[in-house]
């Protein structure tokens, strides 16, 4: 488990390999985990779903939309609120 993980639907998905969260619309680079979360999350990205993720910092969520994974271990995102 990493300090940078985050989350899609309670799963968990990766963590992110930057020094912290990210916070604005963006690439960034990720360690996906192997699983549901995962799968379910790239499922979503190409049928153009656009999956809602999160991560916690202290006892706050933080959500992004995942926008693109346009390549291995890159996600795009956006809408973070």
């Amino acid at each position: 488990m990493s300090e940078l993980e985050f989350f899609y639907d309670g799963m968990e998905i990766g963590y992110f390999e930057e020094s912290e969260f990210p916070r604005k619309n963006g690439k960034y680079r990720y360690m996906p985990y192997r699983g549901e979360g995962h799968y379910r999350m790239q499922t979503d990205i190409k049928n153009s779903m656009f999956p809602r993720c999160y991560y916690e910092e202290g006892k706050k969520r933080i959500f992004f939309t995942v926008i693109d994974c346009p390549e291995y271990g890159m996600l795009e995102l956006a809408a973070f609120e």
